[in-house]
C-alpha cells in the first residue's frame, strides 16, 4: 500500500494577520514579510519532489504555494484548488480586531470558561466552539465538522495516488490545520501553527501518522 506524505502548510502572513484581525473566509493579500516567509519555506523544501499541490480556494494559499514552488529544484507539479481546505468562517467576527473581541467574549462566556478553554488539551477545538457560542446564530462550523471536512479533503486527495508513494503539498489555513493536527493528538501552539511552517503527516492504510508539527526541516526528504 502506498504512503502519502502530506506536507501541511499554513499560508504566509497577510495584511489582516499583521493588523491582528480575525481572518477566516475573507481574502487578504500576503504582506512582504508573508512572501519572504513562503520563499524561505520553499528553500527548506527545495529538494522534495512534490507529486501535486493542493490549496484552498482562497487567494492567500494559492499565492503562498506559488512562492514555495518558485524555489523548488525538483520540477513543477500541478496545482489544484479544493474548497474543503478553506478556513473556518468567523461569521460576524470576520475581520474583527482580536482585542475588540475580548469584551464580547467576557460578556457572553465569562472569564472562567475562557481560561478553561485555553487550558484544555484540545484548546483549538474549544476555541472554535467559543466563537460558535459568541456568534449566537450557529453559522460557524463546529470543530467536529471542521475536522471531518479537512480529513475528507486529504482522504480524497490520497485516493488519486493509490499505487505510488507521493509527496503532496497542502497549503491551507491556521485554525482548520491546527484543529486537524489536534484531532490526531498532535501538540499545537497556543495561538495555532505558525505561518509558512510545514507539518508532515503520513497517510497509509486509511490511517494518519504525525511525523512532525510546525517545524523547519533542513534535511532532504525527497521521493523520486
Amino acid at each position: 500500500m502506498a504512503t502519502i506524505h502530506f506536507y501541511l502548510v499554513r499560508h504566509g502572513q497577510t495584511r489582516l494577520n499583521r493588523s491582528r484581525r480575525l481572518q477566516g473566509t475573507t481574502n487578504s493579500p500576503l504582506t512582504k514579510k508573508g512572501k519572504r516567509m513562503a520563499k524561505r519555506l520553499g528553500k527548506e523544501l527545495q529538494n522534495i519532489r512534490f507529486t501535486a499541490v493542493y490549496t484552498s480556494d482562497l487567494k492567500r494559499t494559492h499565492e503562498t504555494a506559488e512562492l514555495i514552488l518558485s524555489e523548488n529544484k525538483r520540477g513543477c507539479p500541478p496545482v489544484y484548488r479544493d474548497p474543503d481546505l478553506r478556513e473556518l468562517s468567523f461569521g460576524k467576527f470576520e475581520e474583527a480586531n482580536n482585542m475588540a473581541v475580548i469584551p464580547t467574549a467576557l460578556r457572553t462566556l465569562g472569564l472562567r470558561r475562557i481560561l478553561r478553554a485555553f487550558a484544555n488539551d484540545e484548546h483549538v477545538a474549544e476555541l472554535t466552539e467559543l466563537f460558535r457560542t459568541m456568534d449566537g446564530e450557529e453559522e460557524i462550523e463546529t470543530s467536529v465538522h471542521l475536522e471531518k471536512r479537512f480529513r475528507r479533503a486529504l482522504e480524497t486527495i490520497a485516493q488519486e495516488y493509490p499505487d505510488q508513494d507521493a509527496n503532496i503539498l497542502i497549503v491551507t489555513h491556521g485554525l482548520i490545520l491546527s484543529n486537524f493536527i489536534e484531532s490526531l493528538k498532535g501538540e499545537v501552539p497556543l495561538f495555532l501553527v505558525d505561518n509558512s511552517r510545514a507539518s508532515l503527516i503520513d497517510y497509509k492504510n486509511g490511517n494518519f501518522e504525525i511525523k512532525y508539527v510546525n517545524q523547519i526541516k533542513q534535511e532532504s526528504e525527497k521521493i523520486d
